[in-house]
């Protein structure tokens, strides 16, 4: 009688960061940015295969960057962009006497809404490509979805109107996601799983030219009268599906 591997249901998740955070850490993460700048110099941005979750488990749950260490039969994927709320983004130093110099509150919606538009992915099995879409048509179906804009007082600016923005493609529910076919996707156990996206020339050309990620101030009492801190925009891409374990007593090879 042969064994029998268990599907219960998993997912994966890897994080690309940009903020100017990034610059700050004493080990460089491979595959995150300190600024648009350097992100727009980029052919490409890989998951699955370059980072695990000893960058921390709210970015990455792999156990290895390189192999699955199970079987998966993958059932869905989605990329998705995420951006700071608070979208009044300040250059340095921070904050600018009058609140102007330095200043873009666009950057959210525009990371959100407009990148992934002009964004392909690309899901591979060792060297097989079992998909070639735009990032749009991969909602992660979590997260902020819809658009809300507001302003609130920064009083660090004499008073200037601080924007707030919060937004995201898809339905707020994992079942609306990209599905594969019926069955799934089988891969076996020590393959390589990646998903590669790239940037069209029209998003690099932009980003080449933009100055942030910049800082999110805050208002602090007594002293210091501010706190500056970086904002952080991410890509984030998630597959979810079943995998295969072993059960107790059935051990194999």
């Amino acid at each position: 009688m042969g064994f029998m591997n268990v599907k219960e249901k998993w997912f994966y998740y890897d994080t690309v960061m940009v903020s100017p955070w990034v610059a700050t850490l004493s080990h460089p993460i491979p595959g995150w940015y300190s600024s648009f700048t350097n992100l727009a110099t980029s052919d490409a941005i890989t998951f699955f295969n370059s980072r695990n979750k000893s960058i921390g488990l709210a970015y990455n749950n792999q156990d290895a960057r390189d192999q699955l260490p199970f079987a998966l039969v993958a059932e869905t994927v989605s990329i998705g962009f995420f951006a700071p709320s608070a979208a009044s983004l300040y250059g340095t130093p921070c904050p600018c006497i009058r609140g102007v110099k330095g200043r873009v509150d666009f950057l959210s919606a525009w990371w959100e809404d407009e990148v992934p538009q002009h964004t392909s992915a690309t899901f591979k099995v060792n060297q097989d490509e079992r998909l070639k879409t735009n990032c749009a048509m991969l909602p992660p179906s979590y997260g902020p979805v819809a658009v809300a804009q507001g302003q609130g007082d920064t009083s660090t600016i004499q008073g200037n109107s601080a924007s707030v923005n919060a937004g995201g493609m898809g339905t707020p529910h994992l079942k609306y996601r990209w599905e594969f076919a019926a069955n799934g996707i089988g891969i076996p156990k020590r393959a390589t799983m990646s998903v590669e996206i790239r940037f069209t020339e029209w998003v690099k050309g932009w980003m080449s030219t933009l100055w942030g990620p910049g800082s999110i101030e805050f208002a602090t009492s007594p002293s210091p009268a501010y706190v500056a801190i970086p904002s952080v925009f991410m890509v984030q891409c998630m597959i979810t599906g079943r995998r295969e374990v072993q059960q107790r007593g059935e051990y194999h090879a």
